[in-house]
């Protein structure tokens, strides 16, 4: 707009200072924008009205169309200064066309046809975060999971039944769920289920259940730890593999250091699956893009090295120190925090002379040296001095450390 346009008050939401789309008023009298008085209530779990701050008697929002069509009016008369006009609203979802198409799936019918009702609720959660919320805290998310464990089995899986089981995922993944539902994923039977997804699915429907399990790992990894198949832990580590797309892969790893660093058992599982290997292979190079995978795959390497066998497999790798080692200073310095702490675990528990002489080629040593002069954590700076003293007798003489470097009196 060329000129600055005058705005009637009443036009604009008093909590996002906006024109109003969709206006609606509460139990006190107020209007406010559906979206915002929404978001206020449900994600922000307030129970007032923000412009008196009354406790509301009831949630119930009823449109204010009289004041919808002012403003249409009012877009429509200025339309020549660049004001677009504001669309009818979309009606809210209808809470017995809901539960007809529950029940339609409850009902249990063929394959092909309960793919066309799921896609149909898909389409409304992915409409509007009005019919997101009503589809959350009705039946919804329960009939949903129950046909994922019960639908999704290694005896009757077919194209269309593991299409229906990923339609049912990108419906809860377009949900808020409540804690308690996402905790009932962490059934034996659902991680079943969503091992399997890992593994066989589609690239959205991996990606669906990744971003569910982080979910379920942030309430109940105890559950998860207790009630998880190789399936799921081996599904997670060839998502980080394939690099589905970037928002998979940081799910995975969170899921599995998440996991590792509460079960010894998952730790290992996690090892014997490759996951060093994995790790080391394809710890990125840094962009913009990758920092937090990064930063990931360097915390899991952390957690898997905290155990001899993460430590072995580490060492054995040729390429271990030196990725790692490469990734100090060249990612943020809570990539170089994990690398220092990987370096040290090494240096602690398998110091071998081909380790110390590696960490000296690949310029480990000098890193650790520098570390000590510039601003960094003071964990990561004990770390680095730990390692120096504990080592320095071999490091103190070689021709790759300056002796400016090395500023210790060991």
């Amino acid at each position: 707009m060329d000129e600055e346009i005058e705005v009637p008050s009443y036009f604009v939401c008093p909590i996002s200072m906006q024109i109003m789309r969709d206006p609606v008023t509460v139990c006190t009298g107020f209007t406010y924008e559906r979206e915002s008085i929404e978001r206020w209530m449900y994600e922000l779990q307030k129970n007032t009205c923000p412009a008196t701050m009354q406790v509301l008697d009831n949630r119930d929002l009823t449109p204010n169309h009289t004041l919808r069509r002012l403003i249409q009016q009012w877009c429509i008369a200025i339309s020549s200064a660049g004001v677009p006009r504001i669309a009818t609203p979309d009606p809210p979802l209808d809470s017995n066309h809901l539960k007809k198409l529950l029940g339609e799936i409850e009902a249990c019918p063929p394959p092909p046809f309960l793919v066309k009702v799921l896609k149909k609720l898909r389409s409304l959660a992915e409409k509007n975060e009005g019919n997101r919320r009503c589809i959350a805290l009705s039946e919804a998310p329960a009939v949903l999971i129950s046909l994922i464990e019960s639908q999704f089995t290694e005896s009757d899986e077919t194209y269309d039944v593991a299409v229906a089981c990923e339609e049912a995922l990108g419906v809860l993944h377009a949900l808020h769920l409540p804690d308690d539902t996402v905790e009932t994923l962490a059934t034996a039977s659902c991680l079943a289920s969503l091992g399997s997804i890992l593994k066989r699915g589609t690239c959205n429907g991996r990606l669906h259940a990744a971003v569910l399990l982080q979910k379920v790992s942030t309430k109940s990894v105890k559950r998860i730890v207790m009630n998880g198949n190789d399936d799921l832990i081996e599904g997670l580590l060839e998502l980080v593999t394939e690099e589905v797309c970037h928002k998979a892969t940081v799910a995975a790893l969170q899921v599995l250091t998440t996991m590792s660093i509460n079960s010894r058992r998952s730790r290992m599982k996690a090892i014997e699956a490759g996951a060093v290997s994995i790790l080391i292979e394809t710890l990125p190079e840094q962009t913009s893009e990758t920092k937090s995978t990064c930063e990931w795959m360097l915390c899991l390497l952390d957690v898997l090295c905290r155990c001899a066998e993460g430590r072995v497999a580490m060492v054995d790798h040729a390429m271990g120190i030196p990725v790692i080692s490469k990734k100090i200073f060249r990612v943020s310095q809570s990539a170089t925090e994990k690398a220092v702490r990987i370096l040290w675990s090494l240096c602690q528990f398998c110091p071998s002379e081909r380790i110390l002489k590696e960490m000296l080629h690949v310029d480990a040593v000098t890193k650790l040296c520098m570390l000590l002069q510039v601003d960094c954590t003071p964990k990561t700076k004990c770390k680095a001095m730990e390692m120096l003293k504990l080592h320095g007798n071999c490091w103190r003489n070689s021709s790759c450390v300056p002796s400016r470097m090395y500023p210790l009196k060991l």
